[in-house]
C-alpha cells in the first residue's frame, strides 16, 4: 500500500525509482494561516519513528501529562494555526533532521533554503489539516488527533491547552487516527474514509439514517468485507534533535496508546515502519512491546526532494506492527 498521494494519471513507476514530485507555491502565510494554493492536492502518509534511543518505561495516565518539570503532553485543538505549527515542527525535526536521513541525495539540511522549508511546511500542513483539523458542518467518520510534547520556559505557557504553541516550543509529536486494516496493509486515511462512505451511501435512505451516529467499528463490522477491520493507528512519531534521549518519544507512544484504549475504545494499536529502519524497529519491538503482524513488500515511502522543494515517493518494504492494550 502506497502513501496516500494523489498522483497524476501519467505518473510512472520504474522499479525503485521516484514516481513523482509534488510541487507547490512558496508564498508566505499572511494573517490567519492558509496553506497556499497547491498545484497538486497532496496527502502525506508517514509512519516512521524519528529515533530509537528515546525510551522510558512510564505510562502516561492523564490528558495533559507532565514528563518532567518543563515538558508536557497535550492534544492540539485542530485549528489552522496549531496544525501549521505542528507541520513546521515536523519539517524541521522529522523530515530534515531524522537520523534515518530522509532527504534524497543526502543533502545537508543546513543548505536547504527557507523558501523550500516554507513550501514543505505548506504541503505538510495541508495534509495534517485534512486528517486532523477542524471540520465544520461535516461528520468526520475517522477519529484523529495530534498530541504534542511542549517545552515550558520561564514565563511561557507551554502545555496550556488554551495557548497556541509555537513550533519552537514543541519538542515532540505523535498522531493517532482510526483507519481500516486490509489483508496486506493499513489503508490510508483517504482510502479508509472512501470505503466507509461508499458502504453507507450504498444503503437506502432509511437504512443510511440508522448509521448516522454509528461508530467506525460498527460500520466496518456490519458493512465491510470480513477481511477489512477498523483499527487505531499510531503515526508521525518524532522528537526535536535538542530533546532526544529524554524519554519523550516513548512517552508520546504511551499517551497515544492510552487515548486509543480509553478515548477510542480500541484494545489494540497498529503502526507501520520501514524494514530498513532498524533503529525504529528495535524501539517498537524491543522497548515498547510491539509485535510484527505482516510485511508489505514494495510498499511506498516518502522522501524530501530538496532540489525541487517537495516530496517524492519511493518503493520500500514496510512492516506492520501492533500491540495489545
Amino acid at each position: 500500500m502506497r502513501p496516500s498521494l494523489l498522483l497524476t494519471a501519467s505518473a510512472l513507476l520504474c522499479g525503485a525509482s521516484l514516481t513523482t514530485v509534488l510541487s507547490f507555491s512558496t508564498g508566505r502565510l499572511a494573517g490567519s494561516p492558509r496553506f497556499n494554493n497547491l498545484q497538486k492536492s497532496t496527502k502525506l502518509d508517514m509512519f516512521f519513528a524519528s529515533e530509537a534511543a528515546d525510551v522510558t518505561t512510564t505510562t502516561a495516565t492523564t490528558t495533559t501529562t507532565t514528563i518532567n518539570d518543563n515538558v508536557k503532553l497535550s492534544p492540539l485543538d485542530g485549528s489552522e494555526a496549531s496544525v501549521y505549527n505542528a507541520a513546521k515542527f515536523m519539517v524541521d525535526s522529522f523530515w530534515l533532521q531524522s537520523p534515518q536521513q530522509l532527504i534524497e541525495g543526502g543533502e545537508d539540511p543546513s543548505n536547504i533554503s527557507e523558501s523550500t522549508k516554507v513550501s514543505l511546511t505548506n504541503i505538510q500542513a495541508d495534509d495534517l489539516m485534512s486528517k486532523y483539523g477542524e471540520r465544520m458542518g461535516k461528520r468526520k467518520l475517522l477519529d484523529a488527533l495530534i498530541v504534542v510534547a511542549s517545552e515550558q520556559t520561564d514565563g511561557s505557557d507551554g502545555g496550556n491547552d488554551d495557548v497556541l504553541l509555537s513550533a519552537d516550543e514543541m519538542v515532540g509529536l505523535v498522531t493517532l487516527e482510526v483507519r481500516l486494516l486490509g489483508a496486506n496493509d493499513l489503508l490510508s486515511a483517504d482510502e479508509s474514509e472512501f470505503m466507509l462512505t461508499k458502504a453507507v451511501s450504498s444503503l437506502g435512505p432509511k437504512k443510511r439514517r440508522e448509521y448516522k451516529d454509528t461508530s467506525v467499528l460498527d460500520i466496518a463490522r456490519e458493512l465491510l468485507p470480513p477481511e477489512v477491520t477498523a483499527v487505531c493507528s499510531l503515526s508521525n512519531l518524532c522528537t526535536s534533535p535538542k530533546a532526544r534521549r529524554r524519554g519523550i518519544a516513548a512517552k508520546l507512544c504511551y499517551e497515544a496508546e492510552r487515548l486509543a484504549k480509553e478515548e477510542l475504545s480500541f484494545d489494540e494499536i497498529f503502526l507501520r515502519v520501514e524494514v530498513e529502519n532498524e533503529a525504529a524497529r528495535k524501539l517498537y519491538e524491543d522497548k515498547l512491546g510491539y509485535q510484527r503482524k505482516f510485511e508489505a513488500v514494495s510498499a511506498g515511502a516518502l522522501r524530501v526532494d530538496a532540489q525541487r522543494g517537495g516530496f517524492v515517493e519511493i518503493e520500500s518494504d514496510i512492516v506492520v506492527m501492533s500491540k495489545k492494550l
